[in-house]
């Protein structure tokens, strides 16, 4: 079932979705709008925050200087590493690389060694011949720039002017690379998602679509610009549609997370949203004397997503920031990944969130979702918030696992999608590519994508449940097990290498890390040094701090008769207090106890 809505050409002031790359669209708002600013970067690096705003029509100059830049050097195709903070700088260097026909990898600035190492893989991987940056933080990437020397390392903020006119378009097509979506969290073997032109004109189009964007809306947003919900969700969707953005670094939300609220009343904005932790943190964070200075009357569309979306969030959120205004309607959840580009389905724009209760017993040992009343009635339930419904020109399906069967609504299974948003595939991984991109259903020729995720389906209405695949998504970034774990295996003499599981878990409504490692009994008295150096090496090397770290038997990590680790019943062993400890760090942060009492400590966490 799919949400039927009016054409969007007839909500915007051109039709920029019929065009052959993002680079058309911004020529074409360049030529009808000049003068009308797509977006402002919110600089909080002074005392009072400062607006730097750009045109279409300068953005579109800036463009076409940078193009003419890489042209002299480069070839269509080419891959360009984008090192910038958050800013205009960032988007221009973004369009550029679009204008020169060239593939844009958008990466953090490598400022500390985790980011570098990070930099260094994902370069090697997608064959980086250069890299784009401002001449300020050129200056503070030296032993990046010494660790990759064949790389061109170009400021864009240099002396360019008049280059605009040496520009000469590539004429790139719809099936050309646009950029790959590189995960954020993976540091050993990263994997870029390959997104295709027509992938992001056609998920943009979703996008504008499915939000309802109408004339007069204000996007203000302060998501990371290098991953999808950020620069496809909140920049890239809301340009294509002809709304205005303002942004922010993510830290200057992250520092003080009132500014998002403080930012959107004095702006009046419209739309804005973020994962679930963002809802959280405000929940905690937001000092009650701030709550007087907000009128969060003017949100209309409060998204949801990149995690799982929690009931119990939504509904302590309502309450808290209601008193400013802020109507729960506004809630939209939604569902997506970089494997779609972002988005596969979402609500209507001014109707209430849907969540359905179901009887947890059967959920979990029959993977049903039989519906029930809320706990206190005599059955164990629990709640799940709807993400919408399957959004035009895609193809959702519920499958079984094993059977590859499609399901019945009501049944839980894995999350299958089709359609022209689904990318290409991983970056050079033609085996991963062939696993995850061209499954089929039992006696069906079409190939779909399985998302790792578990779902249900209820009246038209997509409910994600969980994760088959093993990604830790730790406050919107994604995390790959077995990177964590490499890192821990050369972190201390007495931790054996294959021997530690990493996963996740709920706390407080918010997915924490829970690293699991087997050690020899001579090492039982090192425990706690062990353990120091599990976290340091876990937090270098990924930027976590951990929810708990756990030393086990020797011999008693769970594998499969193979002798693969075993995640998921490692992850129930923990929940159910099974596995054989020998010592464990919770973190004193969740406790309420001071840091050095937190070992040994037993943790209370929900399932």
């Amino acid at each position: 079932m799919s949400i039927q809505l009016a054409p969007l050409e007839l909500l915007v002031p051109a039709s920029p979705y019929k065009s052959s790359s993002l680079a058309d669209v911004a020529r074409d708002y360049a030529h009808i709008a000049p003068s009308a600013t797509p977006f402002t970067f919110v600089d909080f690096s002074f005392a009072e925050p400062q607006d730097r705003a750009i045109t279409y029509a300068q953005l579109d100059e800036r463009a076409r200087r940078i193009a003419a830049l890489l042209q002299m050097t480069g070839k269509i195709g080419d891959r360009v590493l984008l090192l910038y903070p958050a800013g205009l700088d960032y988007l221009c260097a973004l369009f550029g690389c679009l204008y020169a026909g060239m593939v844009a990898v958008p990466s953090y600035p490598p400022l500390n060694p985790r980011l570098r190492d990070r930099l260094c893989s994902v370069a090697a991987d997608c064959g980086a011949t250069a890299a784009l940056t401002t001449a300020a933080t050129l200056t503070q990437c030296g032993e990046a720039v010494n660790a990759l020397p064949t790389l061109r390392w170009l400021a864009s903020d240099g002396a360019l002017d008049h280059l605009e006119g040496e520009w000469c378009d590539p004429l790139v097509s719809r099936e050309h690379i646009a950029i790959p979506q590189y995960t954020s969290g993976s540091t050993g073997t990263p994997k870029g998602v390959v997104v295709t032109h027509r992938n992001l004109l056609n998920n943009v189009y979703l996008i504008a679509l499915h939000l309802q964007f109408r004339p007069g809306d204000h996007h203000l947003t302060w998501l990371p610009p290098y991953h999808d919900m950020g620069l496809i969700g909140a920049l890239l969707g809301s340009f294509c549609a002809g709304v205005t953005v303002s942004f922010m670094a993510p830290a200057a939300f992250l520092r003080r997370p009132e500014r998002w609220f403080s930012e959107l009343s004095k702006r009046r904005c419209t739309v804005s949203g973020a994962p679930n932790f963002a809802y959280e943190l405000c929940i905690d964070k937001v000092p009650d004397e701030a709550l007087r200075e907000f009128d969060l009357s003017c949100w209309q569309l409060a998204y949801s997503g990149a995690e799982p979306v929690r009931a119990d969030t939504l509904t302590r959120f309502a309450a808290r920031f209601g008193q400013c205004g802020f109507n729960r309607h506004a809630f939209y959840p939604c569902y997506g990944m970089a494997e779609t580009t972002l988005f596969v389905t979402g609500k209507r724009r001014d109707e209430a969130p849907r969540t359905k209760w179901v009887d947890s017993v059967a959920y979990a040992n029959e993977g049903r979702a039989i519906a029930c009343e809320p706990s206190g009635t005599g059955v164990p339930a629990r709640e799940f918030v709807s993400c919408g419904e399957t959004a035009v020109d895609l193809d959702v399906r519920i499958v079984a696992v094993e059977s590859r069967q499609e399901l019945p609504a009501g049944r839980v299974g894995e999350i299958w999608v089709a359609g022209a948003s689904v990318t290409a595939g991983y970056w050079q991984r033609e085996e991963e590519t062939a696993a995850a991109f061209n499954t089929r259903l039992a006696g069906r020729s079409e190939a779909y994508l399985r998302t790792g995720d578990l779902g249900f389906m209820d009246q038209g209405q997509l409910y994600v449940s969980g994760r088959l695949k093993d990604l830790i998504i730790i406050r919107g970034v994604n995390h790959y097990p077995h990177d964590i774990e490499h890192a821990v295996d050369e972190c201390h003499d007495a931790v054996r290498p294959g021997c530690g599981i990493a996963f996740s878990v709920g706390v407080r409504n918010d997915e924490q890390l829970v690293f699991v490692q087997e050690v020899g009994r001579r090492d039982e008295l090192r425990a706690d040094e062990i353990i120091s150096c599990m976290r340091g090496a876990i937090y270098t090397h990924h930027g976590i701090q951990p929810y708990a770290v756990v030393l086990i038997a020797n011999g008693s990590i769970p594998k499969t008769t193979s002798g693969k680790l075993s995640r998921r019943p490692c992850r129930q062993q923990f929940l159910e207090g099974r596995l054989q400890v020998v010592s464990q760090w919770i973190n004193a942060a969740f406790t309420g106890e001071n840091a050095a009492d937190a070992t040994h400590t037993t943790a209370t966490v929900a399932a």
